[in-house]
């Protein structure tokens, strides 16, 4: 009977202490991965645009169309996020579909050059319209320039297309742009739209612009690029809310993206 009870004793006390050291893992593994996403990206509350900013990367930017109004630029061009840190570049929507062209592309594209920042332009992608008359809708109307950055390709809805021909076509459009410009062209995108269709060989060689706005869950493929990291910036002395983004990189890295 002592040596039964002494053995059940035993099976208690080693399970307990499998059990502590389990938690004890679990509890160091939950720190680890804390620590290395605050390594990741660390966030600061700006004064400035009133939202936090990931402050590992100093290349931050702007995206705009029309949507936005007439752009302060002399605000943009002096804003101080964080630490001297300000608005290097900015994507600037040209086109939509098969004809549309933003009605204010030529003065924000002008304005941004004259004030010294990184420009880029960006396409609307429509799902239900033809891909290549798309591509020849923005080729006709943006010329880039030495010092720019790659064209862009926005594509955020399906327009319940399905998933194989959206791929076939959105890599059509990305292509012709590819050999117009010569040069990788840039795929902006959101996150399920990344997971669900992008997120494969085919699109691999094309860098990559997401927007994600969860801080605790963020993707990061190896052809990441920018980063969309809010919708809800501001500038001061108006109203709007302004998306804002940064590059994964340094400055050698991002020298390298652009229009040679």
């Amino acid at each position: 009977m002592f040596i039964k009870s002494f053995s059940l004793k035993k099976r208690i006390q080693l399970i307990l202490s499998s059990l502590v050291v389990l938690i004890f893992c679990w509890i160091l593994f939950s720190i680890i991965n804390s620590l290395s996403k605050d390594e990741g990206h660390q966030f600061s509350y700006s004064d400035a645009i009133q939202i936090d900013v990931p402050q590992k990367h100093s290349i931050h930017g702007i995206d705009v169309s029309h949507h936005n109004g007439n752009v302060p630029w002399h605000r943009i061009s002096q804003l101080d996020l964080f630490d001297t840190v300000s608005v290097k570049f900015v994507f600037i929507k040209a086109t939509e579909g098969r004809s549309l062209q933003d009605p204010n592309f030529h003065t924000n594209w002008h304005h941004a050059k004259q004030k010294g920042l990184t420009r880029g332009a960006y396409h609307f992608y429509i799902p239900t319209r033809d891909p290549i008359e798309q591509a020849r809708n923005f080729c006709q109307l943006v010329k880039l320039e030495e010092g720019d950055l790659p064209p862009v390709c926005d594509i955020e809805v399906t327009n319940q297309v399905n998933h194989h021909q959206l791929k076939r076509n959105v890599k059509k459009f990305l292509d012709y742009l590819s050999k117009h410009y010569q040069t990788n062209p840039i795929l902006y995108t959101n996150l399920r739209m990344y997971s669900d269709l992008f997120n494969n060989e085919e699109f691999n060689d094309f860098h990559l612009w997401l927007a994600s706005y969860d801080e605790e869950n963020i993707v990061e493929p190896d052809n990441l690029r920018f980063w969309q990291y809010s919708k809800h910036g501001k500038l001061k002395g108006n109203s709007k809310s302004w998306d804002y983004n940064v590059f994964l990189g340094d400055h050698t890295e991002f020298a390298t993206m652009l229009i040679k």
